[in-house]
């Protein structure tokens, strides 16, 4: 009779042994098994995910259309430089064109007819503000003139080099204008000149010399 209760006891210290080997090998299982996030935690991180892709989207489209703003404003910069060109060039035409007339009629008032030697004439001014406006114009086309450039804007090239010009061609050296057909030839050859010519070296061309343009 003193056995059955010995045997109970050893059974259950067994089995109490066996219970704790069980949950501590359960609990490392589950320690080591990745954490799998509940169907209602699931749709949370999705809906997350999905959340943060539209805001990189709309900041993606945002930055396209501020690009898209700056280009158009880029066009309208260069169209309105264009515009302002071509009214500035229009005006030059003009200008020269009626300095022609100008000194035509002083000079048929003058001596009572018509300019004696039969040659078409350019007053200085004129003269110079044409050969500046060309040489500034080939400046432009050649990429010489810009914020890092000798002249910032074409309108500073144009004023620099008609006051320079103005110790060339002038009243006193030209008194009796300056020979149309000859200013154009020298207007030609400033439009061909090569890029790679620095701007000084234009002065230099036959057709643009002095001698060739005034009439004495």
């Amino acid at each position: 009779m003193r056995l059955v209760p010995l045997s109970s006891a050893w059974m259950l210290g067994i089995v109490s042994v066996a219970v704790v080997s069980c949950s501590k090998t359960h609990d490392r299982d589950v320690q080591s098994r990745p954490y799998q996030p509940t169907a209602a935690e699931q749709r949370r991180i999705d809906e997350r995910r999905a959340e943060e892709r539209r805001a990189e989207e709309q900041k993606a489209e945002e930055r396209r259309a501020e690009d898209r703003r700056l280009e158009e404003e880029r066009r309208a910069i260069a169209a309105d430089e264009r515009r302002l060109e071509d009214e500035r060039r229009a005006a030059d035409a003009r200008r020269s064109e009626e300095d022609r007339r100008a000194a035509e009629e002083r000079r048929a008032r003058s001596i009572g007819g018509g300019p004696h030697d039969g040659v078409f004439r350019a007053t200085p001014a004129s003269a110079v503000a044409n050969i500046a406006a060309a040489r500034c114009d080939r400046e432009v086309r050649c990429k010489h003139v810009g914020a890092k450039e000798k002249y910032r804007t074409r309108a500073v090239c144009v004023a620099e080099l008609e006051r320079d010009k103005r110790d060339d061609i002038n009243s006193d050296v030209c008194p009796g204008g300056v020979r149309e057909k000859e200013l154009n030839d020298c207007l030609a050859a400033i439009r061909d000149e090569d890029c790679g010519n620095p701007l000084d070296a234009i002065s230099r061309l036959n057709a643009c010399r002095t001698g060739n343009l005034c009439v004495k």
